[in-house]
């Protein structure tokens, strides 16, 4: 699944309701949480979408652009990992104690954040031998790639689709205004105010893609 057929989805599910009815309308931190966690979701599918046209050139017996695969990668592991999934496991914890039914849900989906953790970081040393020098495996790298994409794709369409909506059902405006606080600080080096130097290449990608 692409990004295009991830935003098809993620469309659906709001139009769903995702601030449902009964969510508090007044609470901003709600508003402005899920918000911000839907857009980084949006973020991260343009850096799949353009990893995966980098992993076509294998099909088409080309050499891909290692160097930008490797900047994708070194974003995904240091943001998305770091701080992103934290994030979300602030909001898992208090979802667990509002539905149990939400539970088996929610610890697969804190199971896969540790998942792709290591995904990403093999991925990363793949990425960096190529680049060192060292002899890699081209159908390794393609395969571990692809795992990659297909995971991460899945595990966002499961919040953006399950978790969100429940989340602005069942969180009240104390929890929403404790994990603001935990995470306001927080700043994204590529898709932030201002992007980090070492991000600069990938920014141009991205803008051009």
């Amino acid at each position: 699944m692409n990004s295009g057929a991830f935003l098809m989805q993620v469309k659906a599910s709001r139009a769903r309701g995702l601030f449902p009815a009964d969510a508090r309308p007044y609470d901003r931190f709600m508003a402005d949480t899920l918000t911000l966690w839907h857009v980084e979701h949006v973020n991260f599918g343009r850096l799949l979408d353009l990893l995966e046209r980098q992993l076509a050139s294998f099909e088409r017996g080309d050499s891909p652009d290692y160097e930008l695969m490797l900047e994708i990668m070194y974003y995904m592991t240091h943001y998305s990992d770091v701080l992103h999934h934290p994030k979300e496991d602030l909001v898992f914890a208090r979802i667990r104690e509002r539905d149990a039914n939400a539970c088996a849900t929610i610890d697969r989906l804190s199971g896969e954040h540790a998942t792709l953790k290591r995904a990403g970081q093999e991925l990363v040393q793949e990425l960096d031998g190529v680049l060192d020098g060292s002899i890699m495996s081209r159908k390794r790298i393609d395969a571990a790639g692809r795992a990659y994409l297909a995971m991460l794709r899945e595990h966002m369409r499961v919040e953006e689709t399950e978790i969100l909506p429940l989340a602005a059902r069942l969180l009240g405006p104390s929890d929403w205004a404790s994990i603001d606080a935990a995470i306001r600080q927080f700043h994204d080096p590529l898709f932030g105010t201002r992007t980090e130097r070492r991000y600069a290449g990938l920014a141009r990608h991205i803008r051009g893609a």
